[in-house]
């Protein structure tokens, strides 16, 4: 239902390199091309685990019929913390744009219908595409727990990194530590 694209990517990552070479116990340079790029994948590993954008991003979504709860309680949008709303527009089959931004608003998170809005019809063919920024801010505004997963996730691969790297990219479920932080998040969303 949901097709997800970045606009406009993060300024820079959750975890700088000299938070993860003190983490991980590195005293010199010579693995700063590795860590960096374990940073990156770290927290994407984090992102995907926890629907999270951790530093300030655009993203689009692209449905192809309205959510059930978006007149309830409203739809959440498939990343989070939401920031801001940019736009909903409805998109013809031949690529007809038409704002619908007016009748919708953020409400804890969640898209909803402004109240005395009526949703509007997709057209036959078309679709909706919903613009919005999602993140906590900059890499200074993510939370600490959230870095910690990060970090732990990083130490992870780095211990294994010969195996992770003949693998490629590690793909594998999150530490025990990082995940339980997950889940305590998880269980406070309302």
């Amino acid at each position: 239902m949901t097709n997800l694209t970045v606009i406009s990517p993060p300024a820079g990552e959750a975890v700088s390199l000299s938070q993860a070479k003190a983490f991980l116990r590195i005293g010199h340079d010579g693995e700063d091309a590795l860590v960096s790029d374990l940073i990156g994948q770290g927290a994407a590993r984090v992102e995907q685990a926890g629907g999270l954008a951790l530093i300030t991003r655009t993203l689009q979504a692209i449905w192809s019929r309205w959510p059930p709860d978006l007149n309830g309680r409203g739809a959440r949008l498939p990343i989070g913390p939401v920031r801001a709303l940019q736009a909903v527009n409805l998109i013809d089959e031949n690529g007809a744009v038409s704002d619908e931004t007016a009748r919708f608003r953020l409400d804890c998170g969640r898209l909803s219908l402004r109240p005395w809005s009526m949703l509007p019809g997709i057209p036959p063919g078309g679709q909706v595409e919903i613009v919005f920024e999602a993140g906590f801010g900059l890499a200074s505004d993510v939370p600490d727990d959230l870095i910690e997963a990060v970090l732990l996730t990083l130490q992870e691969t780095y211990e294994r990194r010969d195996t992770a790297l003949r693998r490629g990219r590690d793909e594998g479920p999150l530490p025990e530590r990082a995940e339980a932080i997950l889940q305590s998040r998880r269980g406070v969303r309302l």
